[in-house]
């Protein structure tokens, strides 16, 4: 079932009547709405005020070239590797960022996601053959996951806070499987008979309660978002809204709303989420005449906040309630450096915290002021 489309310009319908009904007064109450209107959008837009960091700049240990970060976590640290200056990358170490330094751990390999308690989930190199195995990050060191038959590389999709893992493992013929780590043991998870090609795009699309989100089927032809209950084994197809023929989903809260698209290939996306009984809610609506330009990702927190981010005219949103999107450019406290751009945020924790990349290849956090 579909509910609450917000398509539509908002109000608009209402606003036609009113001008073509005011009196006198009625026109000074209409000046009114517009000025409060206007006014609640700016208060909305203060709530999110942000500082830009360059985390390109942090001072680096000797013998490394690069911090690049992976995950946010709530306190704020920013886990990512730090790159040594040997072909891909494969003699580097786990570090965190957190108030202008470097924390750099004695684990050697690469982060791809982080939860609350600083367990970090990534891949060690084989500085050999550049095999990749899936590995976990935490205070008793390094977890190897054992290799799938025929594997070549691995590594950590998604973290929940309980230190279970999503594992995605790919094999020698190119085929890939999806695998559950927990309490050190590994089992390859089935997604059934629904699920044909299973798909996860950030390392938001699994929570604490046992619910994974991703896309299967081919992305532009006829894909479907699902939701699937690790507890129960079953798989849910989140079918777009009748308007549009595609649906993708792409993260899940801890209430276990699924977010993300139904949309028309190169056409009207509609950004939104469907909740545990599959009813979709829209939040806002791009690929349109008022709102033309497209993405192609989305994430969001556990306070509701939804992200777009890798849009067409290279900047990034967010959506704080349905119908308002705020340019985070403009919520900066000083001006973006020229030649920069927001274009891709690559995580967001609870407090409303990013960390991305621009165009250029600028690594950056948004530290959230104020919140």
């Amino acid at each position: 079932m579909i509910t609450n489309d917000l398509s539509g310009s908002t109000g608009s319908g209402s606003r036609i009547a009113i001008r073509r009904s005011a009196s006198h007064a009625g026109r000074l109450v209409w000046i009114m709405m517009l000025v409060l209107g206007s006014w609640a959008t700016a208060a909305r837009a203060d709530r999110f005020r942000y500082r830009y960091v360059v985390l390109d700049d942090v001072k680096l240990p000797a013998g490394f070239v690069a911090f690049i970060p992976a995950a946010i976590v709530d306190d704020g640290r920013v886990y990512g590797t730090l790159c040594d200056d040997g072909e891909f990358c494969s003699a580097s170490h786990i570090a965190f960022y957190k108030d202008g330094s470097l924390t750099v751990l004695p684990e050697v390999g690469q982060a791809t996601a982080a939860n609350a308690a600083g367990t970090v989930g990534g891949v060690v190199l084989d500085p050999e053959s550049f095999v990749g195995q899936a590995a976990i990050f935490d205070h008793r060191g390094v977890e190897l996951i054992p290799p799938q038959p025929n594997e070549v590389f691995a590594f950590v999709v998604a973290l929940d806070d309980r230190g279970d893992a999503l594992i995605e493992s790919f094999g020698a013929a190119g085929e890939d499987v999806f695998l559950l780590h927990r309490k050190r043991a590994t089992t390859r998870l089935d997604f059934g008979p629904t699920v044909r090609t299973p798909r996860f795009f950030n390392a938001h699309v699994m929570n604490n309660r046992g619910i994974i989100a991703g896309t299967e089927g081919d992305v532009f032809t006829n894909a479907r978002g699902f939701r699937f209950e690790l507890h129960t084994g079953e798989a849910t197809l989140l079918e777009p809204f009748p308007t549009e023929p595609l649906s993708w989903g792409l993260s899940v809260n801890n209430r276990g709303d699924v977010l993300g698209y139904s949309f028309v290939s190169a056409g009207q996306e509609r950004i939104g989420v469907w909740d545990k009984k599959g009813q979709f809610t829209t939040y806002f609506v791009e690929g349109n005449h008022d709102f033309p330009t497209v993405s192609n990702r989305l994430l969001f927190n556990d306070d509701g906040l939804i992200v777009i981010t890798q849009a067409s005219d290279n900047r990034s949103y967010i959506v704080p309630r349905p119908g308002v999107r705020l340019d985070l450019t403009d919520l900066l406290e000083t001006p973006l450096p020229a030649a920069q751009s927001l274009w891709i945020i690559a995580d967001v924790n609870n407090r409303g915290s990013m960390i991305g990349f621009s165009r250029t290849g600028t690594n950056f956090l948004l530290e959230r002021i104020g919140h």
